[in-house]
């Protein structure tokens, strides 16, 4: 697989899909945005575009999963979580408010219609509360809490994204990011 043609599919639906959402992303626009016909994309992603999305849902979340494994591994849970929190506030504000979250966007607009990018977010949210519970595991935090305190740090995290893209504000990150320390510290 030409991991160039693959890697520009992927990002041009990835970066459709957090503008427009899964329903707004057009055949068209991520055969122009990516430079590449419909033989090729076809040629690569059999399913069309469910399983491209699917596909790049997988790879962007999964590397981000080890991106916050980094982070988690590199700083104390507290601070490493403000890191992260705040990257993606400095991103959200980069980008004027207009992007939403590369797995939340279709976590919340496909399940009941796609098992690919269900499967897919599943996979990324999972590998997500994994990275932050070994992360805490580590800090010495119990094996039963780390797993519930990492679930609610991938949920906060996905809160934050939405109500800061809707209010336009990055308040929601760092709100997130002080009662997440707070759980923390206790």
């Amino acid at each position: 697989m030409p991991s160039d043609t693959v890697d520009r599919l992927t990002d041009a639906a990835l970066l459709s899909v957090r503008r427009h959402g899964y329903a707004g992303t057009s055949m068209q626009d991520l055969l122009r945005d990516a430079g590449v016909s419909s033989s090729s994309l076809y040629h690569f992603f059999r399913g069309g575009k469910e399983e491209l999305v699917a596909t790049a849902v997988r790879r962007s979340g999964l590397a981000s999963a080890e991106e916050i494994a980094t982070v988690m591994a590199d700083h104390e849970p507290v601070d490493a979580v403000a890191r992260i929190f705040d990257a993606a506030a400095a991103e959200m504000e980069g980008h004027d408010f207009a992007l939403g979250c590369p797995i939340g966007v279709p976590a919340t607009e496909t399940p009941a219609d796609s098992e690919a990018i269900r499967d897919a977010v599943d996979d990324v949210f999972r590998a997500w509360t994994e990275a932050y519970s070994a992360g805490l595991r580590r800090a010495g935090v119990g094996a039963d809490e780390a797993d519930r305190l990492g679930r609610f740090i991938v949920t906060a995290y996905e809160g934050s994204v939405t109500l800061a893209r809707a209010t336009r504000s990055t308040q929601p990150y760092r709100d997130a990011a002080t009662i997440v320390a707070g759980l923390l510290a206790d």
